[in-house]
């Protein structure tokens, strides 16, 4: 090791015992809280690099190993295997050393119940292993509505939540309207029905040729067997899809599946930008934006990118992928496990010329105007932020925000809601909900103690924390913070509320340093964002509060009926989801959803309208 710096005798030790194996290593600290988690195909190499002098580091690494203290590794089976553990390692400590891709939001999907005798499309956040297909994500609304409707007008799927295992009597509109095949009452056969689905899936894997090679074929077959008013139904499905792809006007000669992802930075901000390319069509596209502060490397950052976007079961990897940036030989090693999960090989390119070169180009443009849309609007929240400091004579720019509402009908229900803004913006991993724990009695103050004790007892207060109230509540906190052995420093706690005028309503801020009440100017940015805080407080709140309402109303009535236990209480609110459903059920429909007997279906429904008698009721 004469290349190697001098560290901790601990450290030169577990470099000398390092196994020539693939396998996950965890870089721990002083505390043996974990730095990095990385993944090698051989950890002695690997691993030994990070503290060779000889080899150049970033300002990142270096910082990194300077901390490390201690350092554990796991040997795998495969490459492939460390893969998947370092991802799990990593979603589990989330070190402060690796570098971790979020979305913005979770972007929604497509999911189409291969699996089901009958399959349905359904929109899903959340993609589970199976045997279902999943397409997206849909960064647009716009478009998965509109494949959607796209899908409603060309192709008759059951988009209903009933259990097409069973039959009923009679179908539901969507059958008279040639919007459903009518499989809940047994009018289509499971093959003629898995028919019509190949057609949806090829339709949203972009396979149009295959699709109208498709029908075509299903046209011809039922002209043969006499079917002419089937085939020309088909025939006028194929005019319509031919219609909508013609609207499609960005279009490439490469027909196998590719993906490209571009990288482009502004200052510590880095844009990621993934187009999917199918059939020649984009398909689907991923934006993911970050902060670098310690200045990886864009290969490192490509790197984590790809192995963190491909490495789950359920993602298909494309054939091609181009690159904003080129790969070193050693970067392009570390992907093999690629082929390896394909099956097949999987091409990772730098493109300098020709289609592949103008299809990453056009990912390279789209990362460069979000990233200039993201800044600008990182710009303005800024001075929103510093417009914000200046109204209220707060001592620095508040990097993040909170705010408690309380929210209950009389002594009912009582909950209370706390909401966090950081640089601007909800940070939804820090909301909180509270169902309000002291006896009865509506006591604002009380409740508002409670919540903050429950909250900041063992959590350190936001910049700014705003009591949605005047000065008693604002009175009431800050008695109840201070008897916690909190002491809020001057401005940090403060109450938004209205004052009545002539004209309507202001907004007016109270502070234990203000003598006087401070009115909000209306329509500047600073108080917008203050009303903002304010409404999505009360919005979290309210909806909390109707669900524990509905919840504690739903159980306690239908308790109440003969025959119903906690077992079959569960089973009805999940069947219905409400007793207002429920009422407005018929007694066949409660027995097949929920298996009950007739004559207890009888009943429920009696008790819901009022006219079971007072003696049939448990007491």
């Amino acid at each position: 090791m004469d290349n190697e710096q001098s560290f901790p005798p601990q450290i030169e030790e577990k470099l000398r015992l390092l196994p020539e194996m693939p396998g996950v290593y965890l870089m721990k600290g002083e505390e043996e809280e974990v730095l990095y988690v990385g993944k090698s195909k051989c950890l002695k190499d690997r691993v030994r690099s990070y503290f060779q002098k000889t080899r150049p580091a970033s300002p990142r690494i270096r910082k990194m190993t300077e901390r490390v203290r201690n350092i554990e590794t796991l040997v795998t089976r495969s490459e492939l295997d460390a893969l998947i553990l370092e991802n799990t390692l990593i979603k589990k400590y989330r070190p402060r050393f690796n570098v971790l891709f979020r979305d913005d939001k979770t972007y929604p999907y497509l999911c189409f119940s291969w699996s089901e005798t009958y399959p349905r499309l359904t929109v899903t956040r959340r993609v589970r292993p199976g045997g279902d297909l999943y397409f997206g994500p849909y960064a647009n609304p716009g478009a998965l509505r509109e494949t959607l409707r796209s899908i409603a007008k060309l192709f008759p799927l059951a988009t209903c939540t009933l259990d097409l295992g069973k039959t009923i009597e009679r179908p539901c509109i969507e059958y008279q309207i040639h919007r459903c095949l009518g499989p809940c009452a047994g009018l289509v056969s499971p093959d003629e029905y898995r028919k019509m689905a190949e057609g949806v899936r090829l339709f949203l894997e972009g396979k149009n040729r295959d699709l109208e090679d498709h029908l075509h074929a299903e046209m011809a077959r039922l002209a043969r067997g006499l079917e002419f008013e089937k085939a020309a139904q088909v025939h006028r499905q194929l005019e319509s899809i031919q219609t909508i792809l013609e609207r499609q006007t960005v279009e490439f000669s490469i027909r196998h599946p590719v993906d490209a992802v571009a990288l482009v930075c502004d200052g510590p901000w880095v844009q990621i930008q993934l187009l999917s390319i199918r059939n020649g069509r984009i398909s689907g596209r991923r934006e993911t934006h970050i902060r670098n502060p310690d200045g990886a490397e864009p290969e490192e950052l490509l790197l984590a990118f790809l192995e963190q976007h491909y490495s789950p079961e359920t993602v298909v990897l494309p054939q091609e992928i181009f690159l904003s940036h080129a790969l070193s030989p050693d970067a392009l090693m570390s992907l093999e496990w690629m082929t390896e999960k394909k099956g097949e090989r999987v091409s990772v390119l730098h493109p300098k010329r020709g289609e592949r070169k103008i299809v990453l180009e056009l990912a390279i443009d789209n990362a460069r105007e979000s990233l200039r849309e993201r800044v600008k609007s990182q710009e303005d929240r800024q001075k929103t932020l510093e417009e914000l400091r200046e109204l209220l004579s707060l001592p620095a720019t508040p990097r993040s925000i909170g705010c408690v509402d309380i929210s209950n009908t009389g002594d009912a229900y009582p909950v209370a809601s706390l909401v966090v803004f950081v640089e601007g913006v909800p940070e939804k991993s820090l909301y909180r909900r509270f169902r309000i724990r002291y006896g009865k009695g509506q006591d604002d103050f009380r409740m508002l103690a409670e919540v903050l004790k429950r909250q900041f007892d063992d959590h350190p207060l936001p910049d700014l924390l705003l009591i949605d109230g005047g000065r008693p509540q604002l009175r009431a906190s800050l008695e109840a913070l201070r008897t916690m052995g909190k002491s809020p420093f001057p401005h940090q706690v403060m109450g938004l509320a209205k004052e009545r005028t002539r004209t309507g309503h202001l907004e007016r801020i109270v502070a234990e340093e203000f003598p006087e009440p401070l009115l909000l100017p209306p329509h500047r940015a600073a108080t917008l964002l203050l009303l903002r805080i304010r409404d999505e407080a009360h919005r979290f709140a309210i909806t909390y509060h109707r669900k524990v309402r509905e919840e504690a109303l739903t159980q306690s009535r239908l308790l109440e009926i003969p025959g119903i236990g906690p077992s079959r209480e569960k089973q009805l609110v999940q069947a219905f989801g409400s007793i207002a459903a429920l009422k407005a059920a018929k007694p066949d429909e409660i027995v097949r959803r929920c298996s009950l007997p007739a004559t207890l279906a009888g009943k429920i429904l009696e008790f819901l309208n009022g006219t079971l008698p007072d003696e049939g009721r448990t007491p």
